[in-house]
């Protein structure tokens, strides 16, 4: 079973308790419908990944989807993003962080809501083993422009190319949609210092 239940496993996670084996583990952190992220574990059998969803229709939907597929390597919890990376990764046990195309909260009484905060990205730092990357992608010029300003304030990383950070990934529901639309998407790649 994908499914990851919080009342069965030791907190802060083990890795091999959850995997049942020891592999580099990538995290996605919205896995929405789950396009990006069963493409991704079908290309690297290798690698395993845990998928955070908040919502929980999508956290079923790929519930379903990863159990028709019967992909080994995929864990999919629900629960914030703010509980994995405040209470439930040990640091330096993450090869890979993926959040593509995180809700923008445009309004602006909601920007507070927004996941890319300097508190967020130093615990996202913290969890990354070293040389471990921080790959986000959005649509939204607005809060493109708070990533950029917030990733450039941060500590501990180096910039990456994002077309070459990128290249060979798969492509998220939302990401295929604006693309045939000319929309353009603002990506960013950075890897942990050390």
């Amino acid at each position: 079973m994908s499914e990851l239940d919080l009342n069965q496993v030791a907190v802060p996670f083990e890795w091999p308790e959850i995997f049942g084996r020891s592999a580099p583990v990538d995290v996605e952190i919205g896995s929405g419908k789950g396009r990006f992220l069963l493409e991704l574990a079908a290309m690297r059998p290798d690698r395993d990944i845990l998928a955070v969803e908040r919502a929980g229709k999508y956290h079923r939907l790929c519930c379903e989807r990863a159990a028709k597929r019967g992909i080994g390597n995929v864990r999919l919890l629900r629960t914030s993003a703010e509980d994995l990376l405040f209470r439930l990764l040990r640091p330096e046990s993450v090869e890979n962080f993926y959040i593509l195309f995180p809700d923008p909260w445009p309004k602006k009484r909601h920007h507070k809501r927004r996941l890319i905060k300097a508190d967020v990205v130093a615990a996202l730092h913290r969890a990354l083993v070293p040389g471990g990357r921080l790959l986000i992608k959005t649509d939204h010029p607005g809060y493109s422009e708070v990533i950029s300003e917030v990733l450039g304030r941060a500590d501990g990383f180096d910039p990456l190319d994002p077309a070459a950070a990128f290249d060979g990934l798969p492509l998220t529901g939302f990401e295929h949609k604006y693309r045939i639309e000319g929309r353009p998407i603002h990506p960013y790649a950075l890897a942990k210092s050390g």
